[in-house]
């Protein structure tokens, strides 16, 4: 039997809107059935005994609530339904969706996105258990909002840098002309600092000591291959070169690419969780987690993803 269980589900996006495409307009989005994905999710999430966590990787309302003067309320449904769920707590990272929504200070009123003063932080899920739980801030430095002024106007200076194009105006292709992963110089992706770099490498060095092991959580993806090269961290490299040196994460969950994606790589392995927005009819974008003691047994809901994966601990 497992120690706890817990819910992850990302890009949920949900604004109360007729269905419409994305900015590219190829993407279905189907704004109001996305919440009926969360309702589903909830009752999984809430069998049994219910779960220890619920980790929401960002995107909770669309962009387009903002518009439509509809943030608060449309935050509210989507809250009013994950708090349904049989979860001792709530985890909500912050996405480039919840930044077009609300300011950093209010997100931190309504989605509680701090602990310990920070947007970056750690936990032990339960003692019975050698894993480590690392929340990360992708936005930490972005063109939208980052963590303080000071990082959202190096986030404007480090992508002119890299994109030649305009980038300060909506509707432009802004990838136009990148290639490959320089394709993920985009202002609704963003980076880590170097502060939360420092701080992400002492708690694995710390983890690593301790013979634990961690799974990582954050909006943005970090691995190439699992994901649309769009969708990447500015600074991905980074992130993967202090994941390899400490030897001690066994998973990273992400969302952002609404499709999802998988990769196993350098003995992690890499999901993207795909989005609620893109279901049609009975179709689920959502993952459940068992933690063992030696082991982690991922079980996902959506496209292109492997229904299970088992990650033990001592591989």
């Amino acid at each position: 039997m497992s120690v706890i269980k817990f819910g992850l589900i990302a890009d949920i996006q949900y604004v109360d809107a007729d269905d419409a495409t994305d900015f590219t307009g190829k993407q279905k989005r189907s704004y109001r059935n996305s919440l009926e994905v969360v309702k589903k999710a909830v009752t999984r999430w809430s069998e049994g005994e219910g779960v220890e966590f619920v980790a929401q990787l960002g995107d909770l309302v669309d962009g387009k609530a903002r518009t439509n003067g509809t943030e608060v309320a449309d935050c509210d449904k989507v809250l009013e339904e994950l708090h349904k769920c049989k979860s001792k707590s709530f985890i909500n990272i912050i996405g480039n969706h919840d930044l077009y929504n609300f300011k950093r200070h209010q997100l931190e009123g309504l989605l509680k996105t701090k602990t310990d003063g920070a947007t970056w932080y750690s936990f032990r899920p339960s003692a019975a258990s050698p894993l480590r739980v690392i929340v990360l801030d992708s936005y930490d430095v972005s063109t939208i909002e980052g963590s303080t002024e000071e990082n959202t106007k190096a986030a404007s200076t480090f992508l002119a840098q890299h994109n030649p194009n305009d980038i300060h105006t909506f509707g432009v292709d802004w990838s136009a002309g990148l290639e490959g992963t320089e394709r993920r110089f985009v202002p609704y992706g963003g980076l880590m600092s170097d502060v939360q770099l420092s701080w992400l490498k002492q708690t694995l060095t710390a983890a690593a000591a301790a013979s634990e092991k961690a799974v990582i959580l954050l909006h943005t993806p970090v691995c190439p291959g699992a994901c649309n090269p769009l969708c990447l961290l500015w600074n991905y490299q980074d992130v993967l070169d202090i994941i390899k040196e400490s030897g001690s994460v066994v998973a990273v969950f992400a969302g952002h690419d609404h499709d999802g994606g998988y990769l196993f790589q350098d003995g992690v392995h890499h999901f993207t969780l795909p989005s609620p927005l893109l279901c049609v009819g009975e179709e689920l974008a959502f993952a459940t987690v068992d933690l063992f003691k030696d082991r982690l047994v991922v079980k996902m809901e959506g496209v292109k993803l492997p229904q299970e994966v088992e990650i033990p601990f001592n591989a």
